[in-house]
């Protein structure tokens, strides 16, 4: 396996086109209704594994494409200074953001937690079936407070949290059964995942496009596995309860602040809610989702995978002779005792000027 700029550059792309899939499927009301929910989820898993591993594997077939990729070969290669690379300098400014961005995250963290410990002291503990009477729903810690405006699944300890409001019977049943998906599925991590990536790859916009259609597609499974069962009319009154809680719902600053551990019931883009209603009065979508889309999503890790882009600069300088795979592999450079550096490639000995650019970082260098 090999991190380079090429499988980077191949697993952008790979992740916006599979990114794109997604959301095709989630915000085209006629498709997405084909497929289980599940299916969405998964393939969301997908795209984030690959941003996880933008690595080259031993049966990655390359694909040379000049026109492309010489041109960005060349300028990440372009040395602005003495050793410094455009590829290099990119590294350092990724590195250096994502430790920003870590901060920040922590920083967030912390002040959830401390929100936390204000509300433990005096919130109402309760557990779901104290609060509603239908003995299908398992049962589970809710803690009720007036700290904050939105039910939602905090922490890891995945307490579900509500409003001191007024919800009746039917209303803290669709809470409640939405929420304890949440907490059945462990979306948490999900979520905790989403959130390394974005501070890996803060500088890839796609991220952020791509962590709400994630988070669209966890929403959409737990309201599916909610209702499995119910008849219509049960849905169109979870549906309705969805909109009614929605216009009661005003997001407070304590919201946003745990919100970085949390799932919320309903999210403040309105459009989300769109989507979810919409899913929901579609009750009648296909059990199975189409076999050729199925073998599309389990092949889907393999066949990112399998390519990567790369550029040609054709053969190399008159001043090389052919060298074997074998001298390239055991290849080295020789710093030699009066500063300069000499490329060894078995029988093959050229001077180069700097032995620190992209093209010899494999090869190791030996003193004279």
């Amino acid at each position: 396996m090999r991190l380079s700029m090429s499988s980077i550059f191949i697993t952008l792309i790979m992740v916006t086109l599979m990114g794109l899939l997604l959301s095709a499927i989630l915000h085209q009301k006629k498709r997405f209704i084909f497929f289980r929910a599940d299916l969405l989820i998964v393939l969301g898993l997908i795209i984030l594994i690959r941003l996880l591993f933008p690595l080259e594997f031993p049966f990655t077939f390359s694909i040379y494409i000049r026109e492309l990729m010489n041109p960005i070969q060349a300028l990440f290669n372009f040395e602005i200074i003495n050793g410094l690379s455009v590829f290099t300098l990119f590294c350092g400014i990724w590195g250096m953001g994502s430790l920003i961005s870590l901060f920040i995250y922590l920083q967030k963290i912390r002040t959830s937690k401390k929100i936390l410990e204000n509300i433990i002291p005096i919130a109402k503990k309760s557990t779901v079936s104290a609060l509603v009477s239908k003995k299908s729903l398992p049962d589970h810690p809710v803690w009720i407070t007036s700290q904050i405006s939105t039910p939602m699944v905090f922490g890891y300890k995945e307490v579900i949290l509500l409003p001191d409001s007024e919800f009746n019977e039917d209303e803290l049943e669709v809470i409640l059964s939405h929420e304890l998906q949440h907490v059945k599925t462990h979306d948490i991590y999900i979520k905790q995942f989403m959130n390394i990536l974005m501070i890996l790859y803060w500088w890839f916009l796609p991220i952020y496009w791509l962590n709400r259609n994630i988070n669209l597609a966890l929403e959409i499974r737990a309201d599916t596995k909610a209702t499995k069962g119910m008849s219509e009319e049960d849905i169109l009154n979870y549906a309705y309860t969805l909109v009614s809680i929605e216009d009661r719902i005003h997001f407070s600053k304590t919201d946003r602040s745990l919100a970085v551990s949390s799932h919320f019931l309903i999210r403040e883009n309105a459009s989300v809610l769109s989507y979810r209603i919409n899913y929901l009065l579609h009750s009648s979508f296909k059990k199975k989702t189409n076999v050729i889309f199925l073998v599309l999503i389990i092949l889907l890790p393999f066949l990112s995978n399998s390519i990567i882009f790369e550029a040609d600069f054709g053969l190399p300088d008159a001043q090389f002779d052919y060298v074997t795979v074998e001298d390239l592999q055991n290849g080295y450079i020789l710093h030699q005792k009066d500063g300069t550096y000499t490329l060894v490639m078995g029988e093959t000995r050229a001077e180069i000027e700097n032995p620190f650019t992209l093209d010899f970082q494999h090869l190791p260098i030996v003193e004279e």
